[in-house]
């Protein structure tokens, strides 16, 4: 079986001693936990036949420990990279990176920072910077990783977002009409 990455985003801000321990003992002992700016999140790197079938087993564990912890959101992990991390990617070192973002090297217009710009360590888009490379020198690339189809963590997304509208507004009036109007199986 193969290993697969993803971040798991959930809906509490912080997670308690309880709530991890809860979680590590369901089956969650292949995630670091952590919280950022939006709450508290898990990064996976679950072991499984396919990628649909990590994140599917990853969110039962999470829901199944008891801990009133439910997943929000389903995203894979590695789209924002440091200099050394690009270098790492692409077999090249840290200077020819710098390089290249400088423009002192290669065409040009490589990709801006996507986060953390004025500081010491910028965050650059991995689709930008694959894209990049794809155009300019497609053979340094290494293959992608098997990741889960756009398709399915779009349809995740989707059912966790309607979830938690169901959660907040159980009784209007008008959910019987947007079934009638919109069903899920057509």
């Amino acid at each position: 079986m193969a290993e697969w990455g993803f971040r798991l985003d959930l809906n509490v801000h912080e997670l308690s001693d309880h709530q991890l321990d809860a979680l590590y003992e369901a089956g969650c002992d292949d995630a670091t936990f952590a919280t950022g700016a939006s709450g508290a999140y898990a990064v996976f790197d679950r072991a499984d036949a396919t990628p649909e079938a990590a994140v599917l087993s990853a969110i039962r564990d999470i829901e199944g420990a008891g801990a009133q912890v439910w997943v929000t959101r389903v995203a894979t992990e590695d789209d924002w990279l440091t200099v050394p991390e690009i270098a790492q990617r692409t077999g090249r070192s840290r200077q020819s990176v710098h390089q290249l973002i400088n423009g002192e090297r290669g065409p040009g217009d490589f990709p801006a920072p996507a986060s953390r710009r004025d500081r010491r360590s910028p965050l650059w888009s991995w689709e930008q910077v694959r894209t990049w490379f794809a155009q300019h020198e497609p053979g340094t690339l290494p293959a992608d990783p098997p990741r889960p189809s756009v398709d399915f963590l779009a349809v995740v997304n989707d059912r966790l977002d309607l979830r938690d509208r169901l959660r907040r507004s159980p009784g209007e009036p008008w959910w019987s009409d947007v079934d009638m109007t919109l069903p899920l199986v057509s």
